[in-house]
């Protein structure tokens, strides 16, 4: 990257490299059936009663999306067919002017990984399964971190997914030091200070992460005020995209360019290659580019 931008910098305005789309992914400790065993004998469920106290537990994480949703006056949806719910949020966000707050909330039937009953010699005990169950996705706009939406599975163990956008938070930044921009969908075509908005951008992985994801999990699973009230959520980066954003002087001065780079992408790079690069496997049945 670097070559590339010393060879065409008389064509650039300058550049800038971010985080853009981050997903974290929150687990208890309740995350392996030896864990999950020893909270059903702490709270003295048996395993007969296990369908049951998993079913109560997740009509109160659906009862909360509904309170919350109703207190705020946001729509609160079930998604009976599958929709993109980011573009959807954001046309209601639109909609309803929404600049800062819930945005709506969304439930749909989803694969999970659960708890299933496995016979034993001794005794019976847990083993993974996989399963549907109902997820419920919050989406929010942070006053700092920008559009973001948190996803909670309503069975144990209550796998939290929250996707963030560094790009979001950027300009917030950029508004907050009164710093001029131009943005257009999810990326940046002009700045008007590049390096010092490359030092704000670098600051962006020091955030203090745990503190902020621990909130919102707060906000979405009600379980934590009593019953997980001595846990909390453990988190990892699931998936990261950084990108770098090159912004040219004018059209004129990366058309020329703009083919070169289409013709060696279509000649150097195979199908192969393309599905690596979105993490998927080419099937047995690929017979051709």
């Amino acid at each position: 990257m670097d070559r590339f931008l010393e060879k065409h910098r008389e064509l650039s305005t300058g550049s800038l490299s971010c985080f853009d789309r981050v997903i974290f992914k929150g687990c208890l400790h309740l995350n392996h059936p030896r864990a999950m065993e020893q909270f059903l004998d702490f709270h003295k469920v048996l395993y007969k009663d296990l369908k049951p106290f998993l079913i109560k537990q997740a009509e109160r994480i659906k009862a909360h999306a509904l309170k919350t949703a109703a207190a705020s006056g946001r729509p609160f949806e079930y998604l009976d067919h599958p929709v993109p719910k980011e573009e959807r949020a954001r046309k209601i966000a639109e909609r309803d002017g929404i600049r800062e707050g819930l945005v709506c909330v969304f439930s749909c039937l989803e694969p999970c990984r659960t708890y299933c009953i496995q016979v034993a010699k001794d005794r019976p005990k847990l083993r993974p399964a996989r399963r549907k169950c109902l997820a419920i996705y919050y989406y929010f706009i942070d006053p700092e971190l920008g559009f973001l939406h948190v996803r909670i599975q309503t069975w144990f163990p209550l796998t939290i997914q929250i996707y963030v956008n560094g790009h979001d938070w950027l300009a917030r930044q950029m508004d907050l030091h009164k710093l001029g921009y131009e943005r257009i969908d999810n990326a940046f075509v002009s700045l008007s200070d590049a390096a010092y908005v490359q030092s704000l951008a670098d600051e962006y992985i020091k955030l203090d992460w745990p503190q902020r994801l621990s909130a919102l999990a707060q906000r979405v699973n009600p379980l934590l005020g009593d019953l997980l009230s001595k846990d909390y959520y453990y988190w990892t980066i699931h998936q990261a995209e950084y990108s770098t954003n090159i912004m040219f002087k004018d059209r004129l001065a990366l058309r020329d360019l703009y083919q070169r780079l289409l013709r060696h992408a279509t000649l150097q790079f195979g199908a192969e290659d393309v599905m690596t690069f979105l993490g998927k496997k080419l099937k047995d049945t690929f017979a051709g580019e």
